[in-house]
């Protein structure tokens, strides 16, 4: 999932320089926001793994509407943080697109044609 390959990079590579385009950090500043990243990074593979046990709990468990509701609750926080993430931010409108996006089709399809 899309939300754990990001949170292992801002975890392990923050610091790369190939990678400033994504997370706008200058080598010079790696150890002020190192911190930063690294929870950031948890917050996203967490968030990750919530999307994947309340999916799974849909599919396969006998707790539909608890697995329901844990899908729901991942995909607003994460299509509001990712409008969160473009107004704090500008120049990061195309990570903000793809942390929102996604999500908020997910509850556009589930609230409307269901």
């Amino acid at each position: 999932m899309a939300l754990i390959a990001v949170g292992m990079l801002e975890i392990f590579f923050h610091g790369d320089r190939r990678l400033y385009r994504l997370f706008l950090i200058k080598p010079e500043e790696v150890q002020a926001v190192r911190m930063w990243a690294m929870n950031i990074g948890a917050y996203n593979i967490t968030f990750g793994l919530g999307l994947a046990s309340g999916l799974w709990m849909v599919n396969f468990s006998d707790n539909a509407a608890s697995g329901t509701a844990i899908v729901i609750f991942c995909c607003a926080s994460q299509f509001l943080l990712g409008i969160w993430l473009w107004i704090t931010e500008k120049r990061l409108l195309v990570s903000a697109m793809g942390q929102s996006l996604g999500p908020g089709l997910a509850l556009l399809f589930y609230f409307f044609f269901r």
